[in-house]
């Protein structure tokens, strides 16, 4: 007889493990679906992209979008392509050189000792005024011993006979101005009177003002000449000679002393050089056949070499004509004021002439023009609100402002200036 079991039969076990495993169950759904039970959050608003770029193929307008907030934020300006008459230019070289009668050269007027005018002994590149004495001339015109030597017989000879030709000289110089001075009068008197018959100018009579002034002028030096050979001949006779001082004619620099004190010069020495560099003349070699291709009679821009901070404007000066034929050149020479001294004699400059006639050109301002790596030069022009599309530009020449195009964007539309390089950055993703 078999014993009742007190444990549970198989099959009861496997009725349990199935209602165990059937509750773990639906346990774990329920817990994965409480956060889906209650209130669902807002979705987040998509971002709107300060800015659109449009590339719809590679030949089409490359145009770039603004929201109103972004374009505010670049702080953008335009100005519009105009259609103006732009004076045409070419630059060339040029020498600095200095003008006929700049440069004066002063020589001794008689035989004599040459002595220091001061303290300081005159050299080269020292400033002088009109006027002032650089040396002091002792003539030799007697001997300084009772029983003068074979030189100083020879010197006291030579120095009589300059002495004689210089007063001669002087005293045709005297009545030479006389006359001028008498022509000139008469001229002026016949030119007033035709100027009272009307049948004259006024401009005659100007210049017959002008031709007497310069023969008083010109008497009045012969006089002052004549006066101090005179003088120096009454003391010559007289055994007491006083020093000549030698005067600088002009106001400039010493270019170059010839002379130094104690040497004994003879008559027409060279003893210094007086140059003024206040005004200079600026040659400028161009190739016969392209002459009549500048205006010549306009002004041109003078600059140091690489350097456009120095210009200068100069006007164009009637020289004596002069060319170069190894060089296959002729010369055009400007007046250039130098009252600082920034240009010397002998430097190369750069010279901008003007080319004869003006042609109507599409301008732009400097700041609009971009250039990518390959050098090609584009704009932004402003085609609706807050769109802005880049346009290819060929920029024929600039100035310090404006960029002049050979070709471009219509007249009157619109380019973008400031704000423009921050565009180019935009497109291309530039300082992310």
């Amino acid at each position: 007889m078999r014993r009742p079991n007190s444990t549970s039969t198989p099959d009861h076990d496997r009725s349990s493990f199935r209602t165990l495993n059937t509750g773990f169950w639906s346990l774990l759904i329920l817990v994965w679906c409480l956060p889906g039970c209650g209130p669902q959050k807002a979705a987040p608003a998509p971002k709107t992209a300060p800015a659109k770029i449009e590339h719809p193929d590679e030949s089409d307008i490359y145009r770039i979008v603004l929201t109103p907030k972004a374009e505010e934020r670049l702080q953008i300006s335009t100005a519009p392509v105009e259609l103006k008459a732009v004076p045409r230019t070419r630059t060339v070289g040029g020498q600095i050189a200095v003008p006929d009668g700049a440069s004066v050269f002063v020589t001794a007027p008689v035989v004599g000792t040459l002595l220091s005018a001061g303290e300081v002994t005159p050299i080269a590149g020292q400033q002088v005024s009109a006027g002032q004495t650089v040396f002091q001339l002792n003539p030799l015109l007697s001997p300084e011993r009772e029983v003068p030597t074979a030189a100083e017989r020879v010197a006291m000879a030579n120095a009589t006979a300059s002495l004689i030709t210089s007063q001669i000289t002087a005293d045709g110089d005297v009545m030479q101005a006389a006359a001028q001075i008498e022509a000139a009068q008469i001229a002026l008197d016949r030119a007033k009177r035709l100027l009272a018959d009307k049948a004259g100018s006024a401009r005659d009579v100007d210049d017959a003002l002008a031709r007497l002034d310069i023969a008083a002028k010109g008497h009045e030096a012969a006089l002052a000449r004549k006066t101090l050979l005179d003088k120096l001949t009454l003391e010559a006779k007289e055994g007491t000679v006083e020093n000549i001082p030698v005067h600088a004619p002009r106001d400039g620099m010493l270019r170059t002393v010839s002379s130094s004190v104690g040497q004994t010069v003879s008559v027409a020495a060279p003893l210094f050089e007086v140059v003024n560099l206040k005004t200079l003349w600026v040659r400028v070699p161009v190739y016969p056949g392209q002459r009549n291709d500048f205006a010549t009679t306009s002004s041109a821009i003078v600059r140091h070499l690489g350097s456009s901070s120095s210009d200068v404007t100069v006007k164009s000066v009637a020289a004596p004509p002069s060319a170069d034929p190894l060089a296959a050149t002729v010369d055009l020479f400007y007046e250039l004021p130098n009252p600082d001294g920034r240009f010397r004699p002998g430097e190369r400059v750069e010279v901008v002439l003007p080319l004869a006639g003006e042609t109507q050109s599409l301008v732009v301002p400097r700041a609009a023009i971009l250039r990518d790596i390959h050098g090609v030069a584009w704009v932004y022009t402003n085609s609706a609100e807050h769109t802005f599309e880049r346009h290819r530009v060929e920029v024929h020449f600039t100035t310090k402002e404006l960029s002049i195009l050979s070709r471009g964007p219509a007249a009157g539309t619109l380019v973008v200036v400031d704000g423009a390089a921050e565009l180019f950055g935009t497109e291309f993703g530039a300082g992310k």
